[in-house]
């Protein structure tokens, strides 16, 4: 009976941990996704600034890069149909998406601006999503860990 316990345990701390570990890749999902967002906005301005790449040729060299699988650019011909991830806030996704539709008809120079201007909008929820990315990565998994424990010692 000691040793089903002891099993019993050991599988409640390993679920446990295991469920951490799911909600922490969720959130490092979040932090790829806005990471390959501002990846491909520098992507896209240096393609602009110094090849002086249309928004067809781009979209369309972006989407042959594994790294940019995750923003679905397979269907997009134009700036204005290059969806905004969710993990930006709201008002942030509005105004990435009405400069992307800005971008249609912008010069070369004021295109580059432009994209600088959605960068610095972007970098800083990237950058925070990356701590909490690092944080939950090392905290989770051990607190579902813990929460097994705890679960197995209540069940006794």
């Amino acid at each position: 009976m000691a040793v089903l316990c002891l099993i019993g345990g050991g599988l409640l701390t390993a679920c446990g941990a295991g469920v951490g570990f799911i909600l922490a890749s969720m959130d490092q999902n979040k932090w790829r996704t806005a990471h390959a967002f501002t990846r491909l906005l520098e992507y896209t301005r240096d393609s602009i600034r110094y090849r002086g790449c249309p928004a067809e040729e781009v979209l369309s060299a972006a989407a042959a890069y594994p790294e940019f699988a995750r923003l679905g650019l397979a269907k997009c011909y134009r700036f204005a149909e290059v969806p905004v991830p969710g993990v930006f806030e709201l008002a942030v996704r509005q105004e990435l998406q009405t400069s992307l539709i800005a971008l249609e008809s912008c010069g070369r120079e004021s295109a580059c601006q432009t994209l600088d201007g959605m960068l610095c909008l972007c970098r800083p929820r990237e950058e925070t999503l990356h701590a909490g990315a690092r944080i939950s990565m090392r905290l989770y998994p051990r607190l579902g860990g813990c929460m097994g424990i705890l679960t197995a010692i209540l069940l006794i």
